[in-house]
């Protein structure tokens, strides 16, 4: 879905790609991060140890994105571009924010879940009245989708496990319905702005006839339809293997490596070859293909050998 919007973000004009990008940025990104979390579990073992081995390989895999994204854009597409440490290169964002929640979740881990989700939400919302927040480290994002990672992190197989049952199912399906035709029937609704999540409230046009004290109520919204298609998500998915699960489990590499299609596609303006219903059809298949293609194993290996890189810790020193 992460590549799908990617390479339809620029033809929006088309009804529906228009509808289609709406419904999966509403929660893709919120659904991702949320199993993340889900995932982070592993991450403090259940003497309160820490494996800090999980931060340095996002760190490393971070700066290995940062520097091939730096050189791809300055010396093959041409582009103005500076090298960063602390902002993140397009779709970089995500890695940044691993890295910062997991160095967040021992301290987080502390607290009851409920104070933690309430104050990330509230966080959150508050957060889109800093206007210097945006890049830097990527705190909008990072705030506000604690609160996906953090219910990730609380959330238990047997939480999951309940909604996979016929009523959830078509309950599901309703939800994705209710969001497409909302989107169909309102394109240019505050909720579509906000769907990125870095734009503080002050820069949002749709916002500028809500007194400023209310202008949080439309993240609020997000939050409200995220949760709810991420919970009708989770009961749509298949349970148990199929033919691509094995694939499935690439997700890191098709995550890192389409992005590198989609600044070419951008700055070449290739969408336009697509302007078309049979180009739209042949541009989503091509979605596909490249998902499948950078799933397989010449793709993967270098990220296996970034992430089997080891640090060496007190633990794990001999002496």
């Amino acid at each position: 879905m992460v590549v799908l919007a990617h390479s339809t973000s620029s033809l929006r004009s088309n009804t529906f790609i228009s509808v289609l990008w709406a419904v999966i940025n509403y929660f893709h990104m919120p659904a991702l991060i949320f199993i993340s979390g889900f995932f982070a579990k592993r991450y403090i073992s259940k003497s309160r140890e820490i494996k800090v081995q999980r931060v340095a390989t996002y760190v490393i895999l971070y700066l290995a994105g940062q520097t091939c994204f730096f050189v791809f854009q300055k010396y093959v597409l041409g582009a103005n571009a500076v090298p960063s440490l602390l902002n993140a290169r397009p779709a970089l964002w995500f890695l940044q924010c691993l890295i910062l929640w997991y160095v967040m979740l021992p301290v987080l881990d502390y607290f009851k879940p409920g104070h933690v989700m309430v104050t990330g939400v509230l966080a959150g919302l508050l957060i889109g009245y800093e206007n210097g927040a945006a890049q830097l480290l990527s705190l909008s994002r990072l705030f506000v989708h604690l609160p996906f990672f953090m219910a990730g992190y609380y959330v238990t197989q047997e939480h999951i496990d309940k909604l996979r049952n016929r009523k959830f199912r078509v309950a599901g399906a309703g939800v994705f319905a209710a969001v497409a035709a909302v989107s169909l029937i309102w394109p240019k609704t505050v909720i579509d702005t906000l769907m990125t999540c870095n734009t503080p409230y002050s820069k949002i046009k749709a916002l500028a006839m809500f007194p400023p004290y209310t202008e949080w109520t439309a993240r609020l919204c997000f939050y409200v339809i995220a949760a709810a298609m991420i919970v009708s998500f989770l009961a749509l998915v298949p349970h148990g293997k199929a033919i691509f699960t094995q694939l499935g489990q690439e997700t890191l590499s098709v995550y890192v490596l389409h992005v590198f299609l989609y600044l070419a596609n951008r700055q070449y303006k290739w969408y336009l070859l697509f302007d078309s219903p049979g180009g739209i059809a042949l541009l989503c298949l091509i979605a596909l293909a490249v998902t499948v293609v950078f799933s397989l194993k010449p793709f993967t290996i270098p990220f296996h050998w970034l992430q089997n890189i080891k640090i060496r810790t007190k633990e794990s020193n001999p002496s």
